[in-house]
């Protein structure tokens, strides 16, 4: 029995028709012939905030009964969250907050402010900002929205998996970048109920890899610390009901390092002329660096989370990969 049925993330899907983009799922022969499998990228670099979050937070916020929305919403946030959240809630009228670390980019925390929600730093990482933004929803009686945690987020980010298998319903398996596990629960359970023998493969950043932790020992488990530039998956503790989700449905949990990342950013820009940010270059990079076997000729999706990189960061990355050339 799964945790969210299909029909529930076709409903959510429904409801956020017209709030969200329906990205590509595009076939990409320049990654194809590096990897001599037959690659696809789902573009939600392409989503309205450039980060596949906008599809769980407005099914959420659509969701919220008269009296919620009256109350005001808040929530923590690495940046994508946030961006999808504060649209969200400015297209329904509701006051949002958003609880940014203090390293979070400066890019992410302009947009979230462009949607008119209040920016407030605390914390050096995601997890101490979602702390602080719990206690402004205790004290403050704010609606506290998850970032990842949450029946109603899962359902909406299920609808990349239903257009993923419409669009390439010869897929044999789906590699998704992995922080909460949010989108990966989603796609997961939206995959499985259509195509059960498909494959689902979470991919971690190797400096903040908890749900390879929680899977590994059976619990959730919080990182003590992490390190990693990939910020849109630099999460300390995943939520429960995605651990139980990806302990049930996906197939293999891989990690990779931040020079992996960067290298698979840089060949997404230069080969395929696509810009995604650290996390949303996770899965190529998995792919690129053979982090799992993959049969020959295998159809291959890969998640393109988000495009929404630091341009100074991105300028070093291709600098980077120019000089190694």
């Amino acid at each position: 029995m799964f945790e969210i049925s299909l029909e529930e993330i076709e409903q959510a899907r429904e409801r956020i028709r017209d709030k969200v983009n329906r990205t590509p799922c595009v076939y990409s022969l320049p990654l194809s012939r590096m990897t001599g499998k037959e690659v696809f990228l789902k573009l939600e670099n392409l989503q309205v905030t450039q980060a596949f979050k906008a599809r769980g937070n407005a099914n959420k916020i659509a969701l919220l009964s008269k009296e919620e929305r009256k109350r005001g919403v808040v929530t923590g946030s690495s940046g994508n969250h946030g961006q999808g959240f504060s649209l969200a809630a400015l297209r329904n009228g509701v006051k949002a907050v958003v609880v940014l670390p203090e390293a979070a980019p400066l890019n992410k925390r302009e947009k979230i402010r462009q949607n008119k929600a209040e920016v407030i730093m605390k914390g050096k990482t995601y997890d101490e900002a979602a702390r602080y933004a719990h206690s402004l929803a205790e004290n403050e009686g704010y609606i506290y929205i998850p970032s990842f945690d949450d029946r109603d987020i899962v359902a909406g980010n299920g609808s990349i998996g239903l257009e993923i298998l419409e669009d390439v319903p010869q897929a044999d398996m789906v590699v998704c970048p992995v922080g909460g596990g949010g989108g990966i629960s989603g796609i997961c359970l939206a995959a499985k109920q259509i195509k059960a023998g498909i494959r689902v493969i979470g991919v971690e950043a190797e400096g903040a890899a908890s749900m390879l932790a929680s899977v590994r020992t059976g619990k959730v488990q919080a990182l003590a610390s992490m390190s990693t530039f990939a910020d849109g998956i630099a999460v300390a503790r995943p939520g429960e009901l995605n651990f139980k989700i990806v302990t049930q449905c996906v197939d293999d949990l891989v990690t990779v390092s931040d020079a992996e990342m960067r290298s698979a950013v840089a060949t997404l820009a230069r080969e395929a002329k696509i810009v995604a940010e650290g996390a949303g270059a996770a899965s190529v990079a998995a792919v690129l660096f053979e982090k799992f076997a993959i049969k020959d000729k295998s159809n291959v999706v890969c998640m393109i989370s988000g495009g929404n990189i630091d341009m100074d960061v991105f300028r070093s990355i291709l600098e980077e990969a120019d000089r190694a050339a």
